[in-house]
């Protein structure tokens, strides 16, 4: 399965040798998508890692919190990936238990997208603790990443609707 040389780039193997990131094939598989197909939908559990090896994917939330899906339509698209990173999401499925998925994941393009399945994946990390050290390490850089930048985006919010408030 050559797609796990493509896994050099992805920033969740950053500090793993090469040579090194063939021991995630039993946790791994290759799946392809079709542009407009559904990878991943809000609100639904998750037990995978995704890795974006060729294609472009857009990222979008929920603007509302009705908590009916029939009615809650209203997405807000917050950022488009490509390739060209090897960009992975998906992680906090990883790490928590019954996780449900914070944002949906659309084909742009066709993709083809790695799948780490929980179980196996944390097994490889416990079987290689050297490596698995790196990887939830690296994974813990991105939600370290994703949580400052969260918390500016509230205070952005807060801040502007406070001002509002204030007219």
């Amino acid at each position: 399965m050559p797609y796990i040389k493509q896994l050099i780039d992805c920033n969740l193997f950053a500090g793993v040798a090469e040579d090194k990131i063939e021991v995630f094939r039993p946790a791994s598989r290759l799946a392809t998508f079709q542009a407009d197909d559904t990878v991943m939908q809000e609100g639904n559990q998750g037990e995978t890692l995704l890795i974006l090896i060729k294609g472009k994917v857009t990222i979008s939330k929920k603007l509302t919190l009705l908590g009916d899906e029939e009615k809650d339509t209203k997405d807000k698209t917050f950022i488009t990936l490509d390739e060209s990173v090897k960009p992975f999401f998906g992680e906090m499925a990883m790490l928590m238990e019954d996780s449900t998925r914070t944002a949906t994941v659309k084909a742009l393009t066709d993709c083809e997208i790695v799948i780490m399945e929980k179980d196996p994946f944390l097994k490889v990390c416990k079987d290689n603790p050297a490596i698995g050290y790196l990887v939830m390490e690296n994974i813990s850089k991105k939600l370290a990443a994703n949580l400052d930048r969260e918390s500016k985006n509230v205070l952005k919010l807060t801040t502007a609707f406070s001002l509002v408030l204030e007219e």
